[in-house]
């Protein structure tokens, strides 16, 4: 799906919460920005993206239907960080080799 082109812009923004919800797992937007040290309103805005991506996907939390949870698809995950330099181009990252 990814190929040369994403449907979705990936602002330096959007990768930190992908980032943080890749090294942590699934986690609930409050924990994202006071992990990442975004503003609640950044990350609300990164997860709706990633959504429509379809890079992640948000769960609804029986415990607490007040903290839904989002969970990444590590499969498309992988895929975007195969193609780097779309990676890099659209976040404007320096990424190790």
């Amino acid at each position: 799906m990814i190929g040369m082109s994403l449907p979705i812009n990936l602002t330096k923004s959007t990768l930190i919460v992908l980032n943080q919800l890749t090294i942590q797992g699934p986690m609930y937007p409050a924990e994202i920005a006071q992990k990442s040290g975004l503003a609640m309103r950044t990350v609300t805005l990164a997860l709706k993206t990633l959504q429509s991506g379809h890079l992640c996907r948000k769960v609804p939390n029986l415990s607490d239907m007040r903290k839904p949870m989002y969970h990444i698809d590590y499969e498309k995950v992988k895929e975007l960080q195969r193609n780097r330099e779309i990676w890099r181009s659209m976040a404007n990252l320096h990424l190790p080799r």
